[in-house]
């Protein structure tokens, strides 16, 4: 969200940036609602009225409620008055759906008491103190089923010890994604570097910021147990990079990339109560989207916050040695009707996504990251990659540091073929450590 919001008076409203998904309840159309601000917690739920459905095509801060009804009612033959958009247009902005002085009222209150706040509450499992133990107990449960559910890693893995640099892994819903989050962190766990107890987390930031990247120095809550912040590498990150890491830090309340790569982390690291490990920490960055580039046929190295992140970034690296190691939270394809697809994912689909995500990760593999980011120009990322900046940046990162190597590819597809989702885990091989004649682990599942 930019910290200078412009906002529409209700003569002409506008609808703010929300997620709405047609479903069902109890037998009646009805749109759901998700905020990615976090203004609103949870979801809302609004009746499928083929008025409201043409004021939310229509509210787009040029057009006046009377406009909209001329428009109605020329289209259908109807006499619709312009107070029925106008009632419409008010109850949506009681309901802080619209880009209203009213919405940024509120939101910057939100903003306001987040930043105020030592910590960065957990979002994805919130839960009540009384809950606690409930929730870790599910929650171990649910690590446990990564390892034994389909596409699970096998026990060992083929790395070298003490080579594993950094990894990609998903940041899908657990209960989708599991297997290939144990594949990840297995890998990072079992064959990581020595010593390693920082973690840079570069995770995919699904709203536009105010600039490319956004940091945060808040200790991360999780239903396991704080993670904190290396301030101290996050400040050299910032000192080095030269820019404002932290204008846009309110992206990090809602945006659940890094927050799950933590849990796991914890979990990988310190999940047991009186663990010898001492708890791993972070240093959260979220990367933002660079379609723009892709549309104007720039590419990431000409960008100057670019590639003054990445080097920042790189030199970083080259100070903290091992004692630092790096995490990308990504996934690939984004693909039915869910996401604005006509068609939906069978079979033939399937193998075409997989077609198109295997390009990028051979891309991935090569360590080229002007080769990786040129694979989704020419069909301007037809299958909603919603990683390609932080899959960047992480390449840039390990140049001539460490190879990748693709340990899993994965897709998760609704029953129903609307909603498909793929991921990939990766490790990042530090040069000169791989085992002479080692196989590529390439599993999909």
């Amino acid at each position: 969200m930019p910290t200078e919001m412009q906002v529409f008076p209700l003569e002409t409203p506008a609808l703010r940036n929300v997620e709405i998904q047609p479903a069902e309840l109890d037998g009646r159309a009805v749109l759901v609602v998700r905020d990615p601000a976090g203004v609103l917690e949870g979801t809302a739920v609004m009746a499928a009225h083929p008025l409201i459905l043409l004021f939310l095509q229509m509210a787009d801060g040029r057009t006046t409620c009377a406009e909209m009804a001329r428009r109605v009612t020329l289209g259908s033959g109807q006499v619709v008055q312009a107070s029925v958009f106008e009632s419409v247009a008010k109850q949506m902005d009681e309901a802080l759906l619209l880009q209203t002085e009213r919405f940024r009222e509120a939101f910057e209150r939100k903003r306001a008491a987040y930043l105020a706040s030592p910590t960065r509450p957990c979002t994805v499992f919130r839960v009540a103190p009384s809950d606690r133990l409930a929730m870790i107990k599910e929650l171990g449960d649910e690590f446990r089923r990564h390892l034994t559910a389909k596409g699970a890693p096998p026990p060992q893995l083929d790395l070298s010890p003490g080579s594993v640099a950094g990894i990609l892994a998903p940041h899908i819903d657990y209960y989708r994604g599991g297997p290939a989050y144990a594949y990840a962190y297995r890998a990072l766990r079992e064959y990581g570097l020595p010593g390693t107890r920082t973690f840079i987390v570069l995770g995919t930031s699904h709203r536009p910021l105010d600039g490319r990247f956004a940091a945060t120095r808040k200790t991360f809550e999780t239903p396991i147990g704080d993670v904190e912040t290396d301030t101290e590498i996050l400040d050299a990150l910032s000192r080095y990079f030269g820019g404002d890491l932290f204008r846009d830090e309110y992206a990090h309340a809602n945006e659940h990339t890094v927050e799950l790569q933590a849990i796991y982390l914890r979990h990988t690291f310190a999940g047991q109560e009186g663990s010898l490990l001492p708890p791993p920490r972070i240093v959260p960055v979220l990367v933002g989207p660079m379609d723009d580039l892709l549309l104007t046929g720039r590419s990431p190295k000409d960008d100057p916050e670019i590639a003054a992140f990445c080097a920042a970034l790189r030199r970083v690296l080259d100070e903290a040695g091992d004692r630092v190691a790096v995490i990308g939270g990504v996934d690939m394809s984004h693909c039915g009707p869910q996401f604005g697809d006509e068609e939906l994912n069978d079979e033939q689909r399937e193998q075409a996504i997989e077609t198109a995500d295997r390009a990028a990760l051979a891309a991935i593999e090569d360590g080229d990251p002007e080769r990786f980011f040129e694979t989704f120009r020419k069909d301007e990322n037809a299958t909603n990659v919603c990683s390609i900046a932080p899959i960047y940046v992480m390449m840039e990162a390990m140049r001539e540091r460490a190879k990748a190597r693709v340990l899993t590819y994965q897709q998760a597809n609704s029953d129903d073929r609307t909603c498909l989702v793929s991921f990939a885990s990766v490790a990042y091989v530090k040069n000169g450590s791989s085992p002479d004649g080692a196989k590529m682990i390439l599993a999909r599942g």
